[in-house]
């Protein structure tokens, strides 16, 4: 039972809140006369609520001085010049904006291609070279002199000419 009059006691105060801003709607009307009905109590406060909003949409709205506008303009640049930073200031903010960062990616792209060319065109010792021959040699085996022995026939074989007859029947064969 509490809860329902809790409920019912912040629906009048919503209609209260809403008479304030704007006239109510019919359905609004109606629920109001049904709560009033219920709770003559407050018929008193809707009464003095309803006066005081009446006065209170009478007054005149606050008047705005003719140089608001200007003031308005003098408190935002007062403020971007509290803000902005001097020309002295040094310190880690500095280091992170936008034009310092364009700096510092270009220095650190310098400075890794540097590094790129300086160890692709280090020469190797002799001892080096000879260390890599021997562990190239051991997985790849040099090819046999038999083997290079028939080379020309070998080369003569990828000369010779396509079969005609062959290539005809695997295009009748698609």
């Amino acid at each position: 039972m509490n809860q329902k009059a809790n409920m019912n006691n912040a629906m009048f105060e919503e209609l209260l809140a809403l008479r304030q801003k704007r006239p109510l709607t019919p359905d609004e009307r109606a629920r109001l006369e049904r709560w009033l009905v219920a709770h003559p109590a407050d018929r008193a406060r809707w009464s003095e609520e309803t006066a005081l909003s009446t006065v209170l949409h009478r007054l005149p709205g606050p008047m705005v001085p003719t140089n608001f506008m200007a003031r308005v303009w003098q408190d935002i640049e007062a403020g971007e010049k509290r803000s902005a930073p001097s020309g002295t200031e040094t310190g880690w903010r500095n280091l992170f904006r936008w034009p310092s960062l364009a700096r510092q990616f270009a220095l650190a792209v310098l400075l890794l291609a540097t590094t790129i060319v300086i160890q692709g065109r280090r020469t190797q010792s002799p001892a080096q070279v000879a260390r890599s021959i021997e562990q190239v040699a051991a997985f790849a085996p040099a090819a046999s002199v038999d083997l290079l022995k028939d080379f020309e026939a070998i080369r003569r074989l990828n000369q010779a000419p396509a079969d005609v007859e062959l290539l005809a029947a695997f295009e009748q064969q698609r």
